[in-house]
């Protein structure tokens, strides 16, 4: 387990980015050199619950006329890149401390800034404090440098200049949490790409008329979706499925009627205008969009009279008779609904429906950057084997594979796995929850037990793992012996 002391020193590092290194002695400073900075010296402290960040830096060239140089001190987990940014110091030319003074200063309130003399060093002293948060065990202190003219902001390079110092004894006792490789999947990777088109007709009509209103932006939604799929080489599209909804005003056998007629009129108009040649289509016309409806009512908390709304939307009384309780029992809410949620009950969903081939660990990389839901879990975990000796890599593909299937029962217990070796136990428990019942998802739970100090359930869990046949947990038992021996 992890001890923090009250007071943590973070070490210091030399800076070794060249848009921040010094010129070799005798040589003139110029603007080659991309404005000179020296760190002299850099900390960071957690004190109680706080944690205090201090920079001494020299700006040693001069500014020129129209310029500022601006530092971007920040605390950042480089593997799982959470960070806070701290308040920005601006190195000024006299002009530009005018303008900053003037045009700046309520945009960067927290800002620091000052006026760099021609041929005078600037030592500049930076002491900022923020909340402690544990994440930040492992994170560094890192200086972003830019320049900026005109607002006009240019990257001038980054440096890490401290991190915490690594502890040089062995941990207590070794931990061995576990995870699952996902069985191969040999079945067909069946993807779908989804939208929403608004398209809007004339009153009581069905004709879709490409120039009319929004119209040629929705369209263009369409053609850009099934585009998508269309131009790349690895997938073979099934079909695609168009359904077509109504808003509930007027009568239900009418709004049907209309939905059908609108969504088989896109379908002929798609097939005409070239964008779906020789794919398969289904159009389907859904009639009024009360599920649409409700999930509005539920998200819009400003809606008039919502609660009777809602209560009137979600019976099971005719679709008809819904409607008319709502205008007559809710006018102010019905008249709200009518104008602001109604348009966005008149949509299109479609669907594009394709399958993939499958990919060797080569051909994935290349997929996972630009079509990553492309790939199945096997071949990323695959991918990710590749790095397994780098940990920044594996965790950023492992990471994105849990932001592709949130609810995999292996993701979230690899995801558990690392949290763990970070020691973040209220992460772990929350992928844990979503893992299904097997003995590595008993381990881990024993492993955060013991990271949150109750030894005897780690050992009840570790024990019932073992008994489930994982062989990590007879080792694991071996380490907590040596704790029991030590009490």
């Amino acid at each position: 387990m992890k001890i923090y002391s009250s007071i943590l020193l973070l070490m210091l590092m030399p800076l070794t980015i060249s848009a921040f290194q010094l010129p070799d002695k005798g040589k003139k400073i110029g603007p080659k050199y991309e404005y000179v900075m020296k760190v002299d010296r850099s900390a960071v402290a957690v004190v109680d619950s706080n944690l205090v960040v201090s920079l001494q830096l020299t700006a040693i060239q001069d500014i020129p006329f129209s310029q500022s140089v601006v530092i971007a001190p920040e605390i950042i987990d480089t593997i799982s890149l959470r960070k806070v940014e701290l308040p920005l110091i601006f190195i000024n030319s006299r002009n530009q401390q005018i303008y900053f003074e003037r045009d700046l200063k309520s945009e960067f309130p927290e800002a620091i800034a000052l006026q760099k003399k021609n041929g005078e060093d600037l030592h500049i002293s930076y002491l900022r404090t923020v909340q402690y948060e544990p994440w930040m065990q492992d994170a560094v202190l890192k200086i972003q440098k830019k320049s900026c003219a005109c607002r006009d902001w240019k990257d001038r390079g980054s440096e890490i200049v401290a991190a915490f110092p690594k502890e040089e004894k062995e941990p207590e006792i070794q931990l061995f949490p576990v995870y699952l490789l996902p069985p191969a999947d040999k079945s067909v990777k069946v993807r779908e790409e989804k939208g929403s088109a608004y398209l809007n007709f004339v009153v009581n009509k069905w004709d879709i008329l490409p120039d009319y209103m929004n119209n040629p932006v929705e369209l263009q939604k369409i053609h850009n979706s099934v585009n998508i799929v269309k131009n790349d080489s690895n997938v073979t599209i099934r079909r695609m499925v168009i359904e077509g909804y109504a808003s509930p005003e007027g009568t239900n056998p009418h709004n049907i009627m209309l939905s059908e007629k609108r969504t088989g009129a896109l379908q002929q108009y798609l097939q005409r205008a070239g964008m779906v040649k020789g794919i398969k289509m289904e159009a389907r016309g859904r009639g009024e969009n009360w599920d649409g409806l409700v999930k509005e009512l539920k998200k819009d908390s400003h809606i008039p009279q919502r609660d009777k709304l809602l209560g009137i939307a979600t019976t099971t009384m005719d679709l008809d008779e819904k409607e008319k309780r709502m205008r007559k029992e809710t006018p102010e809410g019905y008249a709200y609904i009518l104008k602001n949620v109604y348009p966005s009950l008149r949509c299109t969903n479609y669907t594009v429906e394709y399958t993939v081939r499958p990919f060797t660990v080569e051909e994935s990389e290349v997929v996972f950057e630009t079509r990553p839901i492309n790939l199945n879990l096997n071949e990323i975990y695959k991918l990710a084997d590749k790095y397994a000796n780098n940990e920044t890599k594996y965790y950023s593909i492992i990471r994105k594979a849990y932001l592709l299937y949130p609810q995999d029962s292996y993701i979230n217990l690899t995801m558990a796995y690392l949290s763990i070796k970070k020691g973040e136990t209220d992460e772990a428990v929350e992928y844990l929850s979503k893992v299904n019942a097997c003995p590595e998802k008993t381990m881990n739970e024993g492993l955060v037990a013991y990271l949150k100090g109750d030894l005897d359930t780690a050992i009840s869990l570790v024990e019932q793992a073992q008994h489930q046949g994982l062989p990590e947990a007879a080792k694991q038992l071996e380490e907590f012996k040596k704790i029991r021996k030590k009490q």
